[in-house]
């Protein structure tokens, strides 16, 4: 199966809405707002200074410079309580309502004091001059945010600029997290034994949930045998969506597809055309959605911002589901046999003329987990491809946590530079 065909299964299979909810403004964050949010009034609601400065007469705007007396002041918040008059000026503060008469607003460093009550005006503004307009930034009545967009930090603040207090949002998919395996260490507050792991992919992908507006179960531990196991699907009965870890492939101990027909699996595909994650499972276990996802830590991130991050939006009605898709250079070669779709870690970077570079974040084995820390996006290479080139055209996508850089193409590091040792030792904080 592609990747492709995989991820249309799963979108059908993914036929219900999460029930809305009306909670806090401030507790909305990263959830899928589900009603359109309507400016009830002009934002901003009045004309205002956009500067500490005078406000001026359409009369004074010429004759530069010129004197004029300080008729009163008005403070933001505050009403004007007179109009500005020819030979006159008003001081006023950044964000105040303009008064009436005011033609343009000079900056209080394009003035001289004479006296307490008089300015000189050494450069002329333009009419309309750092006036902001009552409703520049949204007309009463336009949508100031959309249902089924995500609530973003800016999307939340433009909430909060139209008087909105409690906002009607999604609940919350409630997603099982399971990770198995005999290696894990369960206590890291206890030296490392012997044959031991920590554990990565329990806090990793319980990040990724939360991310996405997700509610975390667990993370639990399954050991691998089929009761450990049976008995941690059995306690997740109360999740929209179970998440399992490892275990999905055919090794010895690979229990995952055993354990979960017996308790009335209906599988709907197992092993997709990638790399990292071919192993991974997918269907339903009555009314739940289950992902089985290779236990190696890059595989689970990537399977599950392929798949299982587009489904937990579009449980709670987002209408975006996938980072945008963008076309960047690559700026070396790369090593790909035909048959697999690759998900490759990288770095993309845009040069000065506003063009995208991309870059392996290095050795793309999918146990080392440093790779996708380092990344700020996957390279999308098609399953046809046989090594390509330095300079073709290929296609990426942001990840969440993704910022771009501007920057001539270094190698990507192998690690980071410690932080400095003393916030007093000023050379190492420049570096």
């Amino acid at each position: 199966m592609t990747p492709e065909e995989a991820f249309q299964e799963i979108y059908t299979a993914a036929d219900i809405l999460l029930p809305v909810e009306q909670i806090p403004l401030l507790a909305t964050l990263g959830r899928i707002l589900r009603k359109d949010i309507i400016a009830q009034a002009p934002i901003p609601p009045f004309d205002n200074s956009g500067m500490d400065g005078f406000a001026l007469h359409g009369d004074d705007l010429a004759g530069i410079p010129k004197d004029l007396r300080i008729q009163g002041e008005v403070a933001a918040g505050q009403v004007p309580v007179s109009e500005v008059f020819p030979g006159g000026c008003i001081r006023i503060m950044t964000g105040a309502q303009i008064p009436s008469g005011t033609e343009a607003v000079v900056p209080v460093e394009w003035t001289t004091e004479i006296t307490p009550q008089s300015i000189r005006i050494d450069q002329r503004p333009k009419k309309g001059a750092y006036i902001r307009k009552a409703g520049k930034d949204m007309e009463q009545g336009m949508i100031v945010a959309k249902c089924g967009i995500q609530i973003t930090p800016p999307v939340l603040g433009m909430i909060a600029t139209a008087g909105y207090e409690n906002i009607e949002v999604s609940s919350s998919p409630r997603v099982a997290l399971i990770v198995t395996g005999n290696e894990l260490h369960r206590n890291p507050a206890e030296p490392l034994p012997p044959a031991k792991i920590h554990d990565a992919n329990g806090p990793g992908l319980a990040a990724q949930i939360l991310e996405v507006g997700g509610e975390v179960i667990g993370p639990l531990m399954a050991r691998d045998n089929a009761e450990s196991l049976r008995e941690t699907i059995r306690i997740s009965d109360q999740a929209h969506v179970i998440v399992i870890s490892g275990g999905v492939s055919v090794g010895k101990y690979d229990y995952v597809k055993e354990v979960l027909n017996e308790m009335g699996f209906d599988q709907r595909f197992w092993r997709v055309r990638q790399r990292p994650g071919g192993p991974m499972l997918f269907g339903m276990l009555g009314a739940q959605m289950v992902f089985g996802l290779p236990g190696n830590p890059v595989s689970s991130a990537v399977c599950f911002q392929q798949y299982v991050r587009p489904t937990l939006l579009k449980l709670m009605g987002a209408i975006k589901l996938h980072p945008p898709k963008m076309i960047a250079k690559l700026t070396t070669s790369m090593k790909k046999q035909a048959g697999l779709y690759h998900y490759v870690r990288g770095v993309v970077y845009q040069s000065e003329e506003g063009d995208l570079f991309v870059r392996p974040t290095g050795p793309q084995a999918s146990n080392l987990y440093s790779s996708l820390q380092l990344a700020n996006c996957l390279i999308h290479v098609e399953e046809e491809a046989v090594n390509p080139p330095q300079g073709k055209k290929v296609t990426i996508t942001p990840l969440p946590w993704a910022t771009f850089f501007k920057e001539k193409g270094n190698p990507a590091p192998k690690g980071f530079q410690s932080c400095p040792s003393s916030l007093g030792n000023e050379d190492a904080l420049r570096q």
